[in-house]
């Protein structure tokens, strides 16, 4: 006990002087899941012009910029330029290090590809493969070390398995987190690695894991949680910022030979109160007005408020939802029509007024195109299954649906919860086959839809049309629209 106290002792002395020593050995600026280069909140948080400030104001020559995934979708902005815009101010922040996030891959691993050659910085893959050679997948980076000050930092890039959540293509391998940190972790301090970092893109609960099963890992900069946070576990602390730039970590890092090395963070809120760089700024206001001029075309009109919030479109039938599948089951000429809740964005409502590209781009932002597949009528339950299975936790797997009714219990155990099923108010046939519409996403098992990876196409990925504009089509179409909650999802009594 004695021996402890004079550990903590002497570790806290350590790091009080260490507070007051003139200069760290380097520093750190780590930001994560930015989808917007324009202030969000009204304006009241982050920006691409007020980040580009922030640089400029705390880098001594020092710093080293990284991000923790997640860029390329979803925005407005990004159902345009595919992310094209988000590399280009990452390049001009002089960004050094990042890691893949899932949405990276929302346009495919063809798109992530040019978007990762495209940038003047590394994207850590660590174990994240391409199985056909056994190197990172899209042209990411296995490692990399850097000196700076006569430290040798090393870097990895980790993630935990999101596959279903996004498109990387059939030969995306993945491998598990923590053998992959542990060797090579082990490899760089090997190599003469002072520090090593890892960049990951991951629930908290896996960063812990990794904190915990891998000491050789001096520090961890994560992505994935939205919300901000900071951990320590084992020594090692953890840290991610909030999304859309609403705050970033500056952190302070003093090598200790033999030990960990001490950090210092400081939670920056990224305000209206930092003043914007003018070339940034010009940057956006750029993007901004490609943008407006794509968008800002009025294609329809609503008579009631659509209902996009994210509670009601994983949870419950959504008006919104009925109208979006509906449209798919127009399109494909199906027997019914599912869109998974997840795919609906914005949090927003809608309406009543006239309606723009804009909107239902945002609504829509993920690139997804409609199919049609055959399934049997016990296929078909099963997805419903699989889409009623976590409403608990407000999963985007949730069914909104058209050319079908059921009706399900909500406590029941996951996969019996389904009660009864009418297809064009007839029952459901286990024996019959149907023809279902569903976006490509959900076509490769996304949110847990297997049971339509293999189903036989009749409209296929290459000649599916974009799921945004199959709306907009139908929209202008039908407009003016006024879809209701009519009693499509219905929960047992």
């Amino acid at each position: 006990m004695k021996l402890l106290r004079k550990s903590m002792l002497f570790f806290a002395v350590l790091a009080f002087g260490l507070a007051l020593a003139a200069k760290p050995d380097f520093t750190l600026f780590h930001s994560n899941d930015v989808y917007e280069i324009q202030p969000v909140k009204r304006g009241k948080f982050g920006g691409a012009a007020r980040v580009a400030t922030l640089i400029k104001q705390l880098d001594d020559g020092s710093m080293i910029i990284t991000f923790g995934g997640d860029a390329f979708s979803p925005s407005i902005m990004s159902s345009i330029f595919k992310g094209k815009q988000m590399v280009d101010v990452f390049n001009k922040l002089g960004f050094d290090y990042a890691v893949y996030g899932n949405h990276e891959f929302d346009f495919g691993p063809e798109v992530a590809e040019q978007r990762v050659k495209e940038s003047n910085f590394p994207w850590l893959s660590s174990n994240l493969l391409d199985q056909r050679t056994g190197k990172p997948l899209a042209g990411g980076v296995e490692f990399s070390i850097t000196e700076i000050n006569g430290v040798k930092v090393g870097f990895i890039g980790l993630i935990d398995n999101w596959l279903e959540l996004t498109s990387p293509g059939e030969n995306a391998l993945y491998l598990d987190f923590i053998t992959v940190g542990r060797d090579l972790a082990r490899k760089l301090k090997a190599e003469g690695a002072d520090i090593v970092i890892a960049l990951t893109h991951m629930d908290m609960i896996h960063d812990e894991e990794l904190a915990g099963s891998v000491p050789e890992i001096d520090l961890i900069l994560g992505g994935h949680d939205h919300g901000g946070m900071f951990k320590v576990v084992n020594g090692t602390l953890i840290f991610k910022a909030k999304s859309d730039w609403r705050d970033v970590g500056y952190l302070k890092v003093y090598n200790i030979p033999g030990l960990k090395p001490v950090v210092f963070l400081d939670v920056i809120p990224v305000t209206n109160k930092i003043p914007e760089d003018p070339a940034m700024a010009k940057v956006v206001a750029e993007y901004v007005r490609v943008l407006d001029e794509e968008l800002n075309v009025v294609i329809g009109e609503t008579k009631v408020p659509l209902d996009a919030r994210r509670k009601t479109v994983r949870t419950m039938e959504s008006n919104i939802g009925n109208l979006i599948a509906d449209a798919m089951r127009e399109y494909a000429h199906a027997d019914v029509a599912i869109a998974n809740g997840g795919g609906i964005r914005t949090d927003s409502i809608y309406g009543p007024g006239p309606l723009t590209r804009k909107d239902i781009l945002s609504i829509l932002p993920f690139g997804n195109v409609v199919i049609s597949v055959k399934v049997s009528g016990c296929d078909l339950k099963a997805a419903l299954e699989n889409g009623v299975s976590q409403v608990e936790r407000v999963k985007g797997r949730f069914p909104q649906v058209s050319g079908l009714t059921f009706t399900y219990d909500p406590t029941a155990a996951p996969g019996q919860r389904i009660k009864e099923v009418y297809v064009n108010g007839q029952p459901l046939d286990c024996n019959k086959t149907y023809v279902v519409a569903i976006n490509d996403y959900m076509g490769r098992g996304g949110d847990g839809y297997t049971m339509f990876k293999d189903a036989p196409r009749i409209i296929d990925e290459r000649s599916g049309r974009l799921l945004a504009n199959v709306v907009i089509d139908y929209i202008q179409k039908h407009s003016p629209v006024a879809p209701k909650v009519e009693g499509r999802i219905k929960i047992a009594k």
